[in-house]
């Protein structure tokens, strides 16, 4: 299983490490053993602007591989943002309510694609969480169907809480697509990390119990894949 740290920027900054930059939090990452870092640009998810500068920073001195997400709703973006060096786009609101967008991204890129699905409950969420955008199974479905590579599978009321992951969530996923799954929300200690290696999720995205001391990347990376 791949531990991923997620960096998450605002109007240049790391948003939970503002004594740290974000080409250094990510280095610091990749000195730890990270080979991947999961970067949302807020700004241009919320439509206040947009951090591609950083972001190509990050892509040529962080040592590790990227994936981005954030406001990624037209191919010129995704095109933009993999042309500054990011190895992955992670797709959200428009992958979800225009499969048609999705299969053309797939098409064209391929397995550099991932589709960020974002649940409460049985309902998925789209543009920052404030919209339904229908049933856990009938958007999952639309997904595969559409070609969708790689889910990256969210618990909305897990997000942030260090409180656990939703497991069921991960296994009903797991269930019913043949998909490499990357788990995020809810993980506060390596006993979580260990209860989804079991689950043989591809990854899981980690951020506010690295931020906050819950244990290191270093200790994440040996718990067993």
């Amino acid at each position: 299983m791949i531990v991923i740290p997620a960096v998450d920027l605002r109007e240049g900054k790391v948003v939970t490490v503002y004594s740290r930059d974000p080409a250094e939090t990510a280095r610091v990452f990749a000195a730890d053993g990270a080979s991947w870092v999961h970067v949302v640009d807020l700004d241009a998810a919320f439509g206040v602007g947009d951090n591609r500068a950083v972001i190509s920073d990050l892509a040529r001195v962080a040592g590790t591989a990227i994936q981005v997400g954030g406001g990624l709703r037209s191919r010129p973006l995704v095109e933009e943002v993999l042309a500054l060096g990011a190895a992955r786009v992670v797709l959200g609101t428009e992958a979800i309510v225009d499969p048609a967008f999705l299969g053309a991204c797939v098409e064209r890129y391929g397995d550099r694609v991932v589709v960020a699905l974002d649940t409460d409950g049985d309902e998925v969420k789209v543009r920052g969480w404030t919209e339904p955008a229908g049933g856990f199974a009938e958007v999952l479905e639309r997904l595969i169907d559409a070609g969708a590579p790689r889910l990256l599978v969210t618990a909305i009321a897990r997000d942030g809480t260090l409180e656990g992951p939703d497991l069921d969530l991960y296994q009903r996923v797991m269930d019913r697509a043949d998909l490499p799954v990357l788990a995020s929300g809810g993980v506060g200690s390596l006993d979580d990390l260990r209860r989804l290696a079991r689950l043989e999720v591809e990854g899981v995205v980690v951020g506010k119990a690295l931020y906050e001391g819950a244990f290191t990347l270093r200790e994440a990376m040996e718990v067993p894949a």
